[in-house]
């Protein structure tokens, strides 16, 4: 939060004096949307990594919310090609412990949805340890055009590329059946 707030005030003191540039602004902007989205996924990353400890819904829910909030209030500010992130998160989140739609399920619901399983919470950490460090890449790049290439997979194409979950083979399927599937030198349609 302090980031945002010395983004902020660092912005405002630069356009009271007139002396902030078009990409300075950019750049200010980017900083302070990162520093927003990585602030609303540290929350989730830590509890993937305690899922054996962190039991309770309400804090998994009140992560997710949180997370899901931020993710639609900076989605104007995030590259273009990140438009997935949200349903990427929903579907990692999902897949981890059932609570990918917290936000859009009453409260008392909760418990009803929470199913924690191991193998996906692990994928799901995995893939956010990715995205967290691809959104502090892009909040810090000086340059607004190599910011624009940082990518992030979506959490299906990760599985796929990292070879942990292709559709209808199940979690990590053998390089045998994966080769029956291989179009050219990628398995990806």
């Amino acid at each position: 939060m302090t980031d945002v707030i010395s983004a902020a005030g660092s912005l405002s003191a630069a356009l009271v004096s007139g002396k902030m540039t078009e990409s300075q602004l950019r750049w200010s902007r980017r900083h302070a949307s990162g520093t927003a989205l990585i602030h609303s996924l540290l929350p989730i990353s830590r509890l993937l990594q305690q899922w054996d400890i962190a039991t309770d819904t309400a804090t998994w829910a009140t992560a997710g919310i949180n997370c899901m909030t931020t993710v639609q209030a900076e989605r104007s500010a995030m590259p273009r090609q990140w438009a997935h992130l949200e349903g990427s998160l929903r579907a990692a989140l999902g897949e981890a412990n059932g609570l990918g739609h917290a936000d859009r399920i009453s409260v008392d619901d909760y418990r009803e949805f929470f199913n924690p399983d191991r193998v996906w919470i692990d994928f799901a950490a995995d893939y956010l340890s990715l995205v967290l460090a691809g959104v502090g890449y892009w909040r810090e790049e000086s340059s607004t055009r190599r910011a624009g290439r940082v990518r992030i997979p979506s959490f299906d194409r990760w599985l796929q590329e990292t070879g942990r979950y292709f559709p209808g083979l199940g979690t990590w399927p053998s390089a045998e059946v994966l080769m029956k599937h291989r179009v050219g030198r990628s398995i990806l349609p």
